[in-house]
């Protein structure tokens, strides 16, 4: 007979100042995200949903199915999700497949990781887009952490870019989590959604 893991289901909610996605803003306000799933050992299937501002649409939802094996010392994170927008009032191109992959590796308290994240075909305009970033973080005084990171995004039809981030976090107690970081991009130039901001976020895993 064989032993399947216990299902662990789950919603974590995240609140933030301002939405960010792949280092650039995806909101003029807040944005809140819904991610509740379904956690088996190292599998995960679940669904995803945010606020955009844009032209066409009104939010982005996306359901999804990862896995994050450890092998060694290394956490290993590989997943897949099909993205389409809600809200949509105009024609655009809105549904697009997402392939995520990362690694991290803990030294102590500090975690280095890097990961990608591919898109044959991206929402909008854009078609291939690949965004690879790499980034790290030191834990201190048991709740408290600090982080940097950068980031690069290649798109074809699409606005290249760099992207910046630096911060820190608390942990309050299980689940709950503020983070304040500074995001910036080599390509401010492009408009609001590129300059450089303060993001406040909030996070609650039940």
């Amino acid at each position: 007979m064989i032993d399947f893991p216990p299902l662990d289901p789950g919603i974590e909610i995240v609140v933030a100042s301002r939405g960010i996605s792949k280092g650039i803003a995806q909101t003029e306000g807040p944005q809140m995200v819904l991610r509740p799933s379904v956690q088996m050992g190292p599998f995960q299937v679940g669904a995803q949903w945010k606020n955009l501002s844009s032209a066409v649409a009104g939010g982005e939802a996306a359901p999804f199915v990862s896995v994050s094996p450890k092998i060694g010392k290394f956490q290993l994170g590989l997943g897949v999700a099909y993205k389409f927008q809600t809200g949509v009032h105009e024609p655009t191109d809105d549904k697009s497949w997402e392939f995520t992959s990362n690694v991290t590796r803990k030294f102590g308290n500090l975690g280095v990781r890097v990961g990608a994240i591919y898109s044959p075909d991206d929402l909008g305009g854009a078609k291939q887009s690949l965004y690879v970033d790499a980034g790290a973080t030191l834990d201190f005084a048991k709740t408290w952490r600090v982080g940097a990171g950068i980031g690069r995004r290649e798109r074809k039809n699409g606005d290249d870019y760099t992207s910046f981030v630096t911060g820190f976090g608390k942990t309050f107690f299980k689940g709950v989590t503020v983070d304040a970081r500074y995001y910036a991009t080599n390509r401010s130039d492009l408009g609001d959604f590129y300059e450089d901001r303060v993001v406040v976020i909030g996070r609650v895993a039940l």
